[in-house]
């Protein structure tokens, strides 16, 4: 392909994925088992042979150390790639990244939700129309939307566009929607292009697209065969099912250690659960301790990032009940956030044991201990806040 540079930026900020996106960006969401949201956009960049690759990014978390940790894959030249953080998101600083990237095309998407697109063709496409700059519409589940598009351009019509906002002070809380707009008003070309792009705008559209993921052979095929799609979850083994545990219908990372039965479920890397206990319909992100006696339904357990080898604990305590099997609750604080009954467990929870959760139910990160372990119950569709 030409050389391009491919430049992906963060969609608004939504408070709609509590804890999940509390102190990450969406770019690091655990997604898919084992990756997170930010490896597909990594996978799109170099599938393509960009020779460039700029994220900007909306909230200050691990992204950039993630990336730094990326590749090589084998032989291949790994390409650089530049995180912008919001305070750096001036549209002169934009200005200057694409003089100093000076490459002969520009491919601008919302990469923070996870997608499969095959840039080059678009490039092919976007070539055929012989015109400076072209907005193509996704194909999604058989039809086009202007919610998700990707823009692509020559260096000459983008930086026009920029050097014209900037003498009219324009301004915008994202200024490539706003680069987008000025060319849809200007009359750019138009063209759709299929592509696997799944937004994710609440907990059930997550938890949904994680088990759609797993449960789907045509998908699941797609990213377990990618060799340009990897993941920075440590891994330290295989995953280890004792004489006790069961898996029923379920994805297991590696490094986990299963005494207990796990159905229809996701488990990411580094979790444990103990004997007795029964996770289903859920899914468990990285380095839970889960106890024994826990039954666990239709809930998200949010990552543990506390995993200090001294200060070892058990973060869902022995003999919990979390989880519903009712299929229709809705969180009443955060009804448009939380509903089918999914229970939502935030960041670094430590649950104590015997603690009762009820379904629809959410507990903010870093909470639990202190309210559970003295009154033990949280109704359904109910919160613990800070």
């Amino acid at each position: 392909m030409d050389e391009c540079t491919i430049i992906s930026y963060p969609g608004t900020r939504s408070e709609l994925l509590l804890s999940l996106t509390e102190s990450r960006s969406r770019y690091m969401l655990p997604i898919g088992g084992k990756f997170r949201v930010v490896d597909f956009t990594l996978r799109n960049s170099f599938a393509s042979g960009a020779r460039t690759t700029i994220i900007y990014n909306n909230l200050e978390d691990d992204l950039e150390k993630h990336v730094e940790q990326y590749g090589p894959f084998g032989d291949m030249k790994f390409p650089p790639i530049k995180v912008i953080t919001r305070e750096y998101s001036d549209i002169k600083v934009c200005y200057n990244l694409i003089l100093e990237s000076n490459t002969e095309y520009y491919i601008i998407y919302n990469g923070d939700n996870p997608s499969i697109i095959d840039f080059a063709k678009i490039i092919k496409k976007y070539k055929s129309k012989r015109t400076g700059a072209v907005l193509f519409k996704l194909n999604m589940n058989g039809r086009s939307t202007m919610a998700y598009t990707v823009l692509v351009s020559d260096q000459k019509t983008l930086l026009n566009v920029i050097r014209t906002a900037i003498k009219q002070k324009k301004t915008a809380p994202n200024i490539f929607e706003m680069i987008i707009n000025i060319l849809i008003n200007r009359g750019i070309s138009k063209s759709s292009s299929e592509a696997y792009y799944w937004p994710i705008k609440n907990v059930p559209e997550y938890y949904d697209l994680n088990r759609r993921i797993i449960q789907d052979p045509e998908i699941f095929g797609l990213l377990y065969r990618e060799k340009m799609l990897k993941n920075d979850v440590l891994q330290q083994g295989h995953a280890y099912v004792g004489r006790q545990g069961k898996v029923i219908t379920s994805f297991i990372s590696d490094y986990c250690t299963i005494n207990g039965t796990v159905e229809n479920s996701i488990l990411y890397p580094g979790v444990e659960v103990g004997e007795h206990t029964v996770v289903k319909d859920s899914i468990i992100l990285p380095y839970n301790k889960i106890g024994s006696g826990v039954r666990i339904l239709r809930t998200i357990l949010d990552e543990r990032t506390e995993r200090n080898p001294d200060l070892e604990y058990l973060n869902v305590g022995n003999s919990c009940k979390i989880g519903s099997s009712e299929e229709h609750i809705k969180n009443n604080d955060f009804p448009q956030s939380l509903f089918f009954s999914i229970t939502l467990i935030g960041k670094n929870c430590r649950i104590f044991e015997g603690a009762r959760i009820g379904g629809g139910c959410y507990v903010a990160s870093g909470q639990g201990s202190q309210f559970l372990g003295a009154k033990k119950f949280l109704y359904d569709g109910t919160s613990l806040l800070k």
